[in-house]
């Protein structure tokens, strides 16, 4: 059995794609957070000036949403941008053949079932929170179930971006892989 790498890559370039998109939702998102921050404070103080109540619990609890669709939307595209935490220090000493094989098996018995098991558990009390049509506790505040659904999605991006990384790992592996046998051909 011959796996085809190109129609894999095909597969990768999508997933990266798509978490890019997701990424312009997360940009966006922290214009209008800060944008957000700012009012809230601004109008705290000149509420205060003016006697009048110039925030609320919704503009502070969307604040608070923007910071969750910022981070839960950007996890897919940060790994996309190798953007995580690594061990480099050991990294930088092997060759890309260890390095690809490393980034393998650590997205395929680390980062994948992580992920896909926070996207699981999530997703109980994120259907439950639709079902009964969650609200904020506090007066004026926002509905729950809106923020409770980036968390499976946000994972579900991580997720397929963690696919992506491990078919491009594995077509580092089989070039580098062919690379060396036509070397070795050359040499014989």
């Amino acid at each position: 059995m011959t796996i085809n790498i190109k129609n894999w890559m095909v597969i990768s370039k999508r997933i990266d794609q798509l978490n890019s998109r997701f990424a312009i939702i997360a940009r966006w998102s922290v214009l209008l957070m800060l944008g957000l921050g700012l009012w809230n404070v601004i109008g705290r103080y000149v509420g205060v000036a003016i006697g009048q109540n110039l925030s609320s619990n919704m503009l502070i609890e969307g604040q608070w949403y923007l910071f969750d669709a910022i981070f839960l939307l950007g996890l897919g595209w940060t790994l996309q941008r190798q953007g995580h935490v690594r061990v480099d220090i050991i990294q930088t000493r092997l060759g890309k053949r260890n390095q690809a094989k490393i980034e393998l098996i650590g997205t395929l018995l680390l980062l994948l079932p992580f992920s896909i098991a926070v996207m699981t558990i999530s997703l109980e009390p994120t259907i439950h929170s639709w079902l009964i049509h969650e609200s904020s506790p506090d007066p004026n505040g926002l509905p729950r179930y809106w923020v409770k659904t980036l968390i499976p999605l946000g994972f579900l991006l991580l997720s397929l971006q963690g696919i992506s990384e491990a078919i491009q790992n594995f077509a580092t592996l089989k070039k580098l892989s062919r690379l060396k046998s036509k070397q070795e051909k050359i040499v014989d």
